[in-house]
């Protein structure tokens, strides 16, 4: 999996080298992080505000095939609402980093409904790599006792299909995302844990309206659903992953050239 993720880093590289269109974006978007019980009950909320920064290049290079990449920057600091090991509940502070890269394929679908030569419909496939940290602060309880944080690193590929509808003034698109490849390594104690949440299917949408031929303001959602990992065992303890689910929905401003 590491090869795949260095043929991604290179196909960024190489596309950047003939894309005849390059978009930068900034924004924030509101954040959920969710983990849950086996019974459904539900462990933890995090929720707050990330930033990022985007750019993204396309490459016409048919009239009915186009080739993408994209990479994406972003940090914030969430509010952690949740429990101990032993139940107990805690609040405290999430700090999150990451970045993510993607490369894709679009194809003109034939002939649709509203579409022509100014307006047209695509099918989006895109493989994507995305890393990020989430380092949970140190904290105490209610009683003044003291709660030791930890971080966690995350590394999922995955792959979006999805629709595209390309108009002068407005863009707008919806599909699915499957990570096929997710590793989780929770550092606890000054020892590495690495646990394999399987990624499960989840939706995404986007649109953007153009207020002149080189801004626009976009609104989107995204989301990753991942199920329990494995349980896996360090020194006298056993370790896993819950359910976990990540929503967000972002708010940006675009700069095309």
């Amino acid at each position: 999996m590491r090869r795949i993720a260095g043929l991604l880093f290179f196909g960024l590289f190489v596309s950047s080298l003939w894309a005849n269109e390059v978009e930068i974006s900034a924004g924030s978007e509101a954040f959920l992080w969710q983990e849950f019980a086996d019974n459904g009950d539900k462990y933890l909320d995090e929720t707050g505000l990330r930033h990022f920064v985007d750019i993204r290049g396309t490459n016409a290079f048919h009239p009915v095939w186009s080739s993408s990449f994209a990479a994406r920057f972003y940090s914030g600091v969430v509010d952690y609402d949740g429990q101990t090991q032993s139940g107990q509940p805690v609040t405290t502070d999430v700090d999150y980093n990451g970045m993510r890269f993607e490369i894709g394929m679009s194809s003109r679908i034939g002939t649709l409904a509203m579409q022509t030569d100014q307006s047209q419909w695509w099918l989006d496939f895109v493989v994507g790599n995305d890393f990020w940290r989430r380092h949970l602060r140190d904290s105490r309880l209610s009683d003044g006792t003291p709660v030791s944080g930890y971080t966690e690193r995350y590394n999922s590929i995955y792959g979006r299909l999805g629709a595209s509808y390309q108009h002068p003034r407005w863009t707008a698109g919806f599909g699915a995302r499957f990570p096929f490849h997710t590793r989780e390594t929770v550092r606890i104690s000054g020892s590495d844990v690495e646990l394999k949440p399987e990624g499960r299917l989840s939706l995404y949408a986007h649109g953007a309206y153009a207020f002149t031929p080189a801004w626009r303001l976009g609104l989107s959602y995204d989301s990753y659903r991942f199920a329990k990992s494995d349980q896996v065992a360090s020194g006298s303890y056993l370790y896993h992953q819950p359910e976990s689910t990540q929503d967000t929905l972002a708010l940006a401003v675009h700069y095309r050239f």
